[in-house]
């Protein structure tokens, strides 16, 4: 078996499992950790091996950037790859704005060389000596899913697959690997890289049956119900889903600070973007995957009101203080569960009359 059969280098591999996994562009600011990098790409052209398209930022807050614009623009997740410590911090903030939308990525530094001599890809410049950290990734860990170091070179596939199946099931988000340069370096045994990935991300999970069937009693019920929205999915199923359930059961969407817009402005129902004064006069409040759906200081639900909360992290688990009520939380894809609760409804009578 000649070189042209299977990768160069552990960096190759890397990048052949990224495209396997459904990831089209390496948006990628370099440093002294991408020569492994850059002898991939460049032995991977001259066999015509499959690698994402990289993409070149010329910071890194452009390349988190352009991997969350891709995202909502077409659903799909990417990969963003810096250079060691220096590049890792110029990311924070892009990573912060990912965590907080619940965008899925898979970012990538590389770590100096941790060995002075006798391994391929060892120190070789003043600098790599300043930029060493003892533990790289604390610099993003309380805003990734998932992170961990490479080890071994043989361990960039496997790791690849974990890494974006974890990122890519609900509740979405980034993950982190770092990649010191000697394992990227590492010659690839002898045998073709693998092409099909062995982790998939999650299902993502349908409502409880029962937990559908209160929500909808108590939404059937109310005189004054309201839904309180954040932000929809890329493909817009939640926005038409959502049109169609406040038209038919006439209830008022308040969009308060929202990310990606939900409803039409010009949706009869659209309540405007301040849900404050609404949600003091409303009995049944359903709060559609809102990490804040409105300010605590400011405005409370009245005492008889039901607050029922909808998402994939309903209770927005990574945040250490959330205190809004809720009688009733319900994990579930944020447009399934709105097409269980009008089928719900609709089974109660509700939206019949004028």
């Amino acid at each position: 078996m000649t070189t042209q059969d299977h990768p160069i280098n552990a960096a190759e591999a890397l990048l052949m499992r990224l495209k396997a996994n459904g990831v089209d562009y390496l948006f990628a600011n370099g440093g002294t950790d991408f020569p492994p990098v850059i002898e991939g790409i460049a032995h991977a052209q001259t066999r015509g091996a499959a690698i994402p398209n990289v993409l070149i930022a010329p910071h890194e807050t452009a390349a988190v950037g352009m991997a969350h614009g891709y995202y909502l623009m077409t659903g799909d997740a990417q990969a963003v790859m810096v250079h060691v410590n220096v590049g890792l911090a110029n990311c924070v903030m892009g990573l912060i704005n990912a965590a907080s939308e619940n965008i899925p990525m898979l970012v990538m530094a590389g770590r100096t060389p941790i060995t002075e001599h006798d391994r391929f890809g060892s120190r070789m410049i003043t600098i790599q000596y300043a930029q060493e950290m003892r533990d790289q990734s604390g610099l993003v860990r309380e805003l990734v899913k998932w992170d961990y170091e490479l080890r071994y070179g043989e361990q960039v596939e496997l790791l690849a697959d974990r890494a974006l199946s974890i990122s890519r099931s609900e509740p979405k988000g980034p993950v982190y690997l770092c990649l010191p340069r000697e394992p990227l370096s590492e010659p690839w045994p002898e045998r073709q890289a693998a092409v099909n990935p062995r982790q998939a991300a999650a299902v993502p999970p349908r409502a409880d049956e029962a937990a559908v069937e209160q929500a909808a009693a108590w939404l059937a019920a109310a005189k004054t119900p309201l839904v309180v929205c954040q932000r929809g999915d890329p493909q817009g199923r939640l926005g038409a889903a959502l049109a169609e359930f406040a038209s038919r059961f006439s209830i008022p969407v308040a969009e308060y600070l929202p990310m990606r817009n939900v409803l039409a402005s010009d949706h009869p129902m659209q309540a405007g973007y301040d849900s404050g004064p609404l949600v003091a006069e409303a009995d049944a409040i359903l709060v559609i995957d809102a990490q804040v759906p409105w300010i605590a200081r400011n405005h409370q639900p009245r005492a008889d009101a039901k607050v029922i909360h909808v998402g994939p992290d309903p209770q927005f688990q990574r945040l250490p203080v959330r205190s809004f009520q809720s009688d009733l939380a319900i994990v579930g894809d944020p447009a399934q569960v709105i097409g269980a609760l009008e089928a719900a409804m609709a089974s109660r009578g509700a939206g019949d009359d004028a």
